[in-house]
C-alpha cells in the first residue's frame, strides 16, 4: 500500500487502496448497525457528520457518510486517513475507522 496519496490517481484506486488498509487492520471498519444514539450534528456540501456511541462501547465515535462518492472525495478521506494514521490513537485523540 502507498503511503502517498499522489500515486493514487482514480477512484478504483483509491478504493484498492482503502479495501487493502482494511485488510492489513491498519483501518478498523465497522458496519453502520452495530451503532447506536445516532444524531446528526453538521453537514455540508459533501456530507454529514454524526455522533452515535459504539453498541460494545458507551464511547461516542463521529461518523461521517458522504452523499455521492466521487474521486476528489475519496482522494480527500484517503489524504484524512494518512494524516490520522502518522498519529498514535488513545483517549482524546480523533481515529479514523470505516462504517458502512
Amino acid at each position: 500500500m502507498s503511503n502517498n496519496a499522489e500515486l493514487v490517481s482514480n477512484s478504483n484506486d483509491w478504493n484498492k487502496w482503502i479495501e487493502e488498509a482494511i485488510s492489513k487492520k491498519l483501518i478498523k471498519y465497522y458496519e453502520y448497525n452495530q451503532f447506536y444514539n445516532i444524531q446528526e450534528i453538521g453537514s455540508g456540501g459533501f456530507g454529514k457528520v454524526c455522533r452515535a456511541n459504539w453498541k460494545n462501547s458507551h464511547k461516542r465515535y463521529a461518523i461521517k457518510s458522504f452523499f455521492n462518492i466521487n474521486d476528489a472525495i475519496v482522494k480527500a478521506l484517503v489524504h484524512e486517513i494518512q494524516l490520522q494514521r502518522e498519529n498514535t490513537c488513545s483517549d482524546g485523540q480523533i481515529c479514523i475507522f470505516l462504517i458502512r
